[in-house]
């Protein structure tokens, strides 16, 4: 498939994130930047607006305290329909 060549220019401080991402993964600049795009328009929500990824990994959070409090709330109630029934059966 053709590719098309775009050009930008970047503040200094996102030039030297670049390169850093282009360094700590060990390939070329122009890979980088493919990457960062594809990253960049995997988040951008349907009605056009940019997701802040500190409120996605916000949201993650959030879920996973849900997942882990329903977990704890599984056990504690298990622990005390044990508690229950051996008290019925006498052993307690």
């Amino acid at each position: 498939m053709p590719q098309k060549k775009y050009q930008t220019r970047l503040p200094d401080d996102d030039a030297e994130r670049v390169d850093e991402f282009v360094e700590n993964r060990d390939i070329s600049q122009a890979e980088a930047v493919r990457r960062l795009i594809r990253a960049g328009l995997e988040v951008e929500r349907d009605d056009g607006d940019i997701l802040d990824t500190r409120d996605m990994a916000t949201a993650r959070m959030n879920e996973r305290a849900r997942q882990v409090g329903t977990l704890i709330m599984l056990a504690v109630i298990t622990l005390l329909a044990t508690f229950l029934v051996v008290a019925e059966v006498g052993l307690v």
